[in-house]
């Protein structure tokens, strides 16, 4: 088979991809199967065992959830609502869809949620869908002060041919310019204003925001991809309570559940239209196995949500007390570095935040380069930052003390430029001490959970 290049690519994606079709070159259909379970293990051994996960858009799953999500159910077709499903033979699954949503929907304090959206991108789409025509003028926080993709005109709201205006935002006060915010949208009245971000470090005036809205009878949207968690456990801004009409979230970054998103609000015809969306405008299969995981997932954070985000928020503070300590430039220091789990490093001076996450990388830290507030956009493949965050490290039960551990790794790694492998060593020997997920029921398998459990 003649093997078409994506010219597309870019020059080290094009490298690697060689490299790699090299490799399985001549392999039979069983050898690369046995390749790619090979693989397969290498990479969960090397993130669950032998790094440090800071990048802030993943987590662990606790095992009773990643028991739950390698179920077979996943192959089994599941459209319309339970108890009215287009297919039969449904009947455990349909009850669990029930309950799972009902739990989320309990968690966020909401009268309506929406769970068979398969990712916060996703979640973000069937708002969209559902709020707005194409054509209609919405405004987002830019990719420069963590907008998310899904919110520009290189994600679902340019696919939706929406008019993107942009939310003034001061970089050096890392705050929305309300009064420039509210003449703006005087002047070119939207459908939706979004806000919420990828890199967020503090709360939004939402109902200041919301005021504004009503101004010119706009809809108001957060996006709660990276800061779920917080506001089930409580230690942030509930984004319902202060004003906007629908609320956005992945279920698998804070939340620590599995891949999906999450649609929760008080307004039935939010609702209604986001569910008309979902399916059957965007999905049909909504991989049935996720939601008995995002079920059991929405139970831990009921049942130890509000230590964990806790212990996320002193854990930052504490991370963030050893950068400085380190001599790193923690940013938003002026504002307390934080009212959350993640943390941006203005890593300028270290040459960037390329440079910055390829070497924190090799000794096995992981985190990953970002754009700081006062970041141009051409500057997106070598930007100021480095982004991180400690939702994992807290879950798997470390605290203050390790923090200040992970903070000495840092400024070897970017300022005393110590060997490499010798801080490996000692990421690797750091993190051999913390092998069981915290925050979560007991360990369990698939095949140990009876009907009595």
């Amino acid at each position: 088979m003649t093997d078409i290049t994506p010219a597309w690519f870019e020059p080290e994606a094009l490298a690697f991809r060689q490299r790699v079709l090299e490799s399985i070159e001549g392999l039979s259909p069983l050898a690369l199967a046995k390749r790619v379970e090979q693989l397969n293990h290498k990479q969960v051994t090397h993130l669950s065992q032998h790094c440090l996960n800071l990048y802030p858009g993943t987590n662990i799953m606790s095992p009773r959830v990643a028991a739950l999500l390698s179920s077979t159910i996943a192959t089994r077709a599941s459209e319309g609502h339970p108890g009215a499903k287009y297919q039969t033979g449904l009947r455990w699954s349909e009850e669990t869809e029930v309950v799972a949503t009902e739990l989320v929907r309990r968690l966020f304090d909401a009268n309506y949620a929406e769970v068979r959206t398969m990712s916060g991108s996703m979640a973000n789409m069937a708002v969209l869908n559902s709020l707005t025509e194409p054509g209609d003028v919405i405004f987002s926080l830019s990719t420069s002060v963590g907008g998310h993709i899904s919110h520009q005109r290189v994600g679902a709201a340019g696919y939706r041919r929406l008019e993107i205006h942009t939310i003034p935002y001061d970089a050096q006060n890392w705050e929305i310019k309300l009064d420039e915010l509210r003449r703006e949208v005087k002047a070119h009245p939207p459908k939706l204003i979004i806000v919420g971000a990828s890199l967020i470090l503090f709360p939004y005036p939402v109902r200041e925001i919301r005021a504004i809205a009503d101004e010119v009878g706009a809809w108001l949207m957060y996006d709660a991809a990276h800061v779920a968690g917080l506001i089930a456990g409580g230690v942030w801004q509930h984004p319902l309570r202060e004003g906007a009409h629908v609320m956005t979230a992945s279920t698998y970054k804070s939340f620590g559940g599995p891949p999906g998103g999450i649609v929760v609000t008080d307004d039935p015809d939010i609702a209604h239209g986001v569910d008309r969306a979902i399916f059957p405008g965007m999905t049909a299969n909504f991989h049935t196995n996720r939601l008995p995981a995002l079920a059991v997932a929405a139970a831990e954070m009921l049942a130890f949500g509000q230590d964990y985000a806790r212990a996320c928020v002193d854990n930052a503070q504490a991370l963030a007390a050893g950068f400085k300590e380190a001599g790193l430039t923690v940013a938003g220091e002026r504002q307390g570095y934080t009212a959350g789990h993640m943390l941006a490093l203005d890593v300028s001076a270290q040459g960037g935040g390329k440079t910055a996450v390829a070497a924190l990388e090799s000794a096995h830290i992981i985190c990953n380069m970002n754009l700081l507030p006062w970041d141009p956009l051409r500057a997106l493949h070598n930007p100021s930052g480095v982004r991180l965050a400690v939702h994992e490290v807290t879950r798997w039960g470390m605290g203050p003390q390790e923090m200040a551990r992970i903070a000495q790794f840092f400024g070897q790694v970017l300022l005393e430029k110590r060997s490499v492998e010798e801080v490996r060593t000692e990421v690797m020997a750091l993190k051999a001490q913390f092998d069981k997920v915290r925050y979560c029921f007991d360990r369990v398998t698939a095949q140990a959970i009876s009907v009595s459990d």
